[in-house]
């Protein structure tokens, strides 16, 4: 045993000082990462990847066109995509189920969509209005583009294998505040208000006002919460209502209707506060913190240009004042007054600051998964900020090859979630890892080899013996064993077996041997072929 290890020591030795650090794929992984697999969804091609904590992948999907924006797994082991102009669900071995033709039916998907518990989706979508329409609201025409844009929100009940009904819907337009033409009906004191948006708020946007770009729901509360970019706020309202009672200001569990029942992140917005005043510049993906986990029931959301000096991002976590249905303000503001958490710092050497799209997951031991955009980069950090595993996109127009130069924004992904191991949707599905998707990756070797040093039933002695006349002998019969080679890829992979002894045909070299046991668990251990 010493022998071997020794050997193996050497050998790994020789291969890290004669190799670069990897560029893409799997770039930095500790012990501490927490356990799951990871979904991404590349911008510049038709793919979805799930992959595991050594950057293998565990399962991908191929969709009918590009996504705009997000992916999601679903409970029954499906996927929901939204592509550019159209909305699939998929199976778990990529057969299409359902899909909608979003364009077709008038609707301008964009950004985000949010999988609801009674199989419906929830979509944000885009209305164009002329310069007229928004005159006619109240806004002041000497601060109008050509066109004026406004977001809503549709629930889509899926109809057979190629068709929805809007059963919910709810608009921006119809809950406007506003001091400049007192002829409307929604003339009116912006700061007695809070819960309706001003129709003239100086954000520098003429045509875009709002340009919400994430989307969340909370099934115990029935709200839905949205990241408006271009206010610097977060908005929250209830879902409770009739799509009547959205567009009014009675109703729902709340009697609100489809006001704002709690915004934040910038109160000058309804002429409270100064600009010091101000915590979110730019923001995206903001969503509750699921049951269950560290900060339950708070909001994380990934904050681009941080203090607005366009130097870096930052990435938080924020505690609503909430007692009964009701947000607590203090001085016509609503609280808190500061962020629960904060974090700014480094992934890989280099500044997190991403000045679009981007996201962060808050995970169940209180980590947090960030994603840059531009650099199609994923790293999860500890609560005390410390990186703690960092993965990188290694696909957009092709499959990369390890060390390709100027990947940036050809590899950009829009957000990555990750799943816990006990996700429902995992249930009866083989999550045993395909091969890296790039072409070698060292940090993912040395993963694979040490993701557990306790090898399931197997006879060391009888190993580096056995591997001689190229079979190994177990102590218990396996239920499938994969042999991958030092790029990662799998060169072999056994199921069915019925004897605890394997024959084995590999050219001499290192290899990962991953071994599943009768009951499902899976070790893993470095393995040599003289």
């Amino acid at each position: 045993m010493l022998k071997f290890l020794t050997l193996f020591g050497l050998i790994a030795l020789a291969v890290n000082v004669n190799s670069q650090p990897p560029t893409i794929g799997l770039l930095y992984h500790t012990e501490d990462v927490s356990e799951g697999y990871t979904l991404f969804t590349p911008e510049k091609n038709n793919d979805a990847y799930l992959i595991n904590n050594c950057g293998e992948m565990v399962n991908s999907w191929t969709f009918s066109e590009r996504p705009g924006l997000s992916s999601y797994l679903l409970e029954n082991g499906n996927i929901l995509h939204a592509g550019k102009d159209s909305l699939e669900i998929r199976d778990w071995d990529n057969n299409l189920v359902w899909s909608y033709a979003m364009d077709l039916n008038g609707l301008v998907q964009h950004h985000d969509i949010e999988p609801l518990p009674n199989g419906n989706v929830l979509c944000l979508l885009r209305d164009n209005y002329t310069p007229a329409e928004i005159i006619a609201e109240g806004r002041d025409p000497g601060n109008l583009g050509t066109q004026f844009k406004f977001d809503r929100l549709v629930e889509l009940s899926p109809v057979g294998t190629n068709d929805a009904t809007i059963v919910w819907e709810w608009k921006f337009i119809d809950h406007l505040i506003q001091d400049f033409d007192n002829t409307k009906d929604n003339f009116g004191v912006v700061v007695d208000h809070p819960e309706l948006l001003d129709l003239n708020y100086d954000n520098g946007e003429d045509t875009d006002f709002t340009h919400v770009n994430g989307i969340d729901y909370n099934a115990d509360l029935d709200q839905i919460i949205l990241s408006t970019r271009h206010m610097g706020e977060i908005h929250l309202i209830d879902h409770s209502t009739t799509t009547a009672e959205a567009a009014g200001h009675t109703g729902g569990n709340s009697n609100m209707g489809g006001d704002f029942l709690w915004r934040w992140g910038n109160p000058q917005v309804y002429d409270q506060g100064l600009p010091s005043d101000q915590k979110l510049f730019l923001q995206h993906d903001c969503k509750w913190v699921d049951n269950g986990f560290d900060d339950a029931g708070k909001i994380s959301v990934f904050n681009n240009d941080s203090d607005g000096s366009g130097t870096f991002s930052s990435v938080h976590i924020i505690e609503p004042d909430e007692t009964g249905g009701v947000y607590a303000m203090s001085s016509g503001a609503f609280l808190p007054l500061d962020f629960d958490f904060s974090w700014n710092g480094n992934s890989m050497g280099q500044l997190v600051h991403e000045t679009k799209k981007s996201g962060v997951q808050t995970l169940s031991n209180g980590n947090m998964l960030i994603c840059e955009t531009s650099k199609g980069q994923f790293t999860e950090i500890n609560q005390l900020g410390e990186q703690l595993w960092v993965y990188r996109n290694p696909t957009g127009l092709a499959t990369y090859a390890q060390y390709t130069p100027d990947l940036e924004e050809n590899n950009t992904i829009f957000r990555a979630n990750k799943y816990l191991p006990d996700y429902p949707g995992f249930s009866g599905k083989d999550l045993s890892g395909q091969g890296i998707i790039e072409d070698v990756n060292e940090v993912s070797v040395t993963c694979l080899g040490d993701a557990n040093v306790q090898l399931y039933g197997l006879n060391e002695k009888q190993l580096l013996t056995n591997l001689v006349v190229d079979e190994i002998v177990f102590e218990k019969i396996p239920k499938s064993v994969i042999i991958y080679d030092l790029k990662g890829q799998i060169v072999s992979k056994l199921n069915q077996i019925n004897s605890n002894t394997i024959h084995i045909n590999l050219e001499s070299g290192m290899y990962i041997l991953s071994i599943e046991n009768q009951q499902g668990a899976i070790s893993r251990e470095k393995i040599i072929v003289q």
